[in-house]
């Protein structure tokens, strides 16, 4: 039954309705066929019963009388019934008083009619009955009969030629009901199956399937031209969407090359820039060396005119003097932080695990002499371990601390270094008790070169928490201060945390 299924669905309802019929036929005519070759032969035993009956009646007198001609003549009237073969009359003793044989048959013993007992034998070709003979309540012979089965054949085969008669006007029925019954269901199926060639050829959702019949295949074009709006309306959204991808993809590009633009300039900076820190690497380098020899050669030589000329100046010219060797001093000063700020990104060390209370003790160590001198208390709790560079971590705890001691008041200084981990990084922090910051230039005092003070109320050079900055800058944190005039100072630094810290 697989090629059914690459046919037009016209033929397939053609051939389904021809072979429904054909096979309902055929279901017919061979049960028709079947019964009549099972309960005919049966019938025909009943008639065979019914004749012998007949026939025995009227050779009772012949038997009684022995009379052969009498019988035989009785016996020959059943010529008349062509399909009767061999007759047998039999005394009372079972022998044979008059046979009757059809012309052409073999002669043969029906019977042994000596039982007196009816007989009856449906054999594949013949139909055998015995009858015995009653004169009263008497038994004085009996009767055998023999009929072929010529006559179901017959009739057989007249039924099998009836049958192939209504067989063929039947199946020429069911084709012209074929035709007219599988337009009433393929008109539609073929009209849902050309719409749907002519939108996938054309992309056109708008076009929509006629509703022809109330059934299922009405329902089949609803769900279609629901599924033909619902597409519609998706292609309606894919299309505006492609549209407003298209502009994307173009805003993209622009923005792009306007990107690449701009790393191309950030790149052209950078190489200026690098240009630039080379030149002031030359610089830091010039200053510490040629703009330092000719300031000490001022201030040496300034120093000597005040010792030679000294009792020949006046007041006001020995204080210019004085002014002028303060200025180179200041001047030297500035140089040396200079150097030392710009050395912060340029001369740093590689970055290694780093015991942060051994780099405080080397520091306070370092400050001893200005920590006895102002008898300042320094307190501090454990410091992890982390990866920095040891000498700047000691320049940054240093500049902190000796910060903390210089802007003090009246009372000795009280120092506290303490640090606690946060997430993923260490937070570090510098309490004092000094002079205090207003929180308006908390910023500001890590800008390199700014002061909060006079030159003479404080000495440096602005610089030291600029160096403070740029150290934690460098190592991937950030500093800031917490401060009122007058209460102390809190300087936070935080310092990312690593394994092992």
């Amino acid at each position: 039954m697989f090629w059914l299924r690459d046919i037009s669905i016209t033929r397939k309802l053609t051939t389904i309705v021809v072979a429904t019929s054909a096979a309902a036929l055929l279901m017919a005519g061979a049960a028709t066929i079947i019964y009549e070759r099972v309960t005919f032969p049966r019938n025909l035993a009943q008639h065979l019963a019914s004749l012998a009956d007949v026939v025995g009646n009227n050779s009772a007198a012949a038997i009684l009388f022995n009379d052969e001609t009498a019988a035989a003549e009785t016996l020959q009237a059943l010529k008349a019934t062509p399909n009767i073969t061999m007759a047998q009359v039999y005394r009372k003793d079972g022998s044979v008083l008059a046979i009757y044989v059809r012309v052409g048959e073999p002669m043969t013993t029906l019977f042994l009619a000596e039982t007196g007992v009816s007989q009856e034998t449906i054999a594949a070709e013949h139909v055998d009955i015995f009858r015995p003979i009653f004169v009263g309540a008497e038994r004085v012979g009996g009767i055998g009969l023999r009929s072929d089965l010529t006559e179901v054949k017959v009739r057989l085969g007249a039924y099998a030629r009836t049958w192939l008669a209504v067989l063929f006007v039947s199946l020429l029925g069911a084709l012209g009901v074929a035709a007219v019954l599988q337009r009433v269901v393929s008109l539609p199926i073929l009209n849902l199956a050309g719409i749907a060639r002519r939108i996938s050829n054309e992309h056109d959702y708008s076009q929509r399937a006629v509703k022809e019949t109330g059934d299922e295949i009405g329902a089949l074009v609803d769900g279609f031209n629901e599924m033909l709006s619902q597409i519609e309306a998706r292609d309606g959204a894919l299309t505006q969407a492609q549209g407003e991808l298209e502009k994307r993809v173009r805003d993209l590009q622009r923005e792009v090359a306007e990107r690449q633009r701009a790393e191309k300039g950030l790149a052209e900076k950078a190489v200026e820039l690098e240009r630039s820190n080379a030149e002031l690497q030359q610089f830091a380098y010039v200053a510490s060396h040629d703009l330092q020899e000719p300031l000490r050669m001022v201030s040496i030589y300034t120093q000597l005119l005040a010792k030679r000329y000294g009792p020949k100046l006046d007041g006001s010219a020995l204080e210019f003097i004085d002014f002028a060797v303060a200025g180179v001093k200041r001047m030297r000063l500035l140089i040396r932080d200079l150097l030392e700020y710009s050395r912060v990104g340029t001369r740093g060390q590689f970055l290694t695990m780093t015991d942060c209370n051994a780099v405080l003790d080397l520091t306070l160590n370092n400050l001893d002499a200005v920590i006895e001198e102002s008898h300042a208390r320094i307190t501090r709790g454990p410091l992890p371990a982390i990866m920095a560079d040891d000498v700047q971590l000691g320049q940054l705890f240093q500049n902190l601390i000796s910060n903390a001691i210089k802007y003090r008041d009246s009372k000795p200084p009280e120092i506290h270094v303490g640090c606690k981990q946060e997430e993923s990084h260490w937070l570090f922090w510098v309490r004092d008790n000094g002079i205090g910051i207003d929180p308006q230039y908390g910023e500001r005092i890590f800008i390199i070169f700014q002061r909060l003070h006079g030159k003479g109320e404080y000495p440096g050079s602005g610089i030291g928490l600029a160096i403070c900055k740029k150290i934690v800058e460098r190592h991937g944190g950030k500093i800031w201060v917490e401060s009122e005039p007058g209460k102390g100072s809190t300087f936070y630094f935080t310092l990312p945390a690593t394994a092992g810290s």
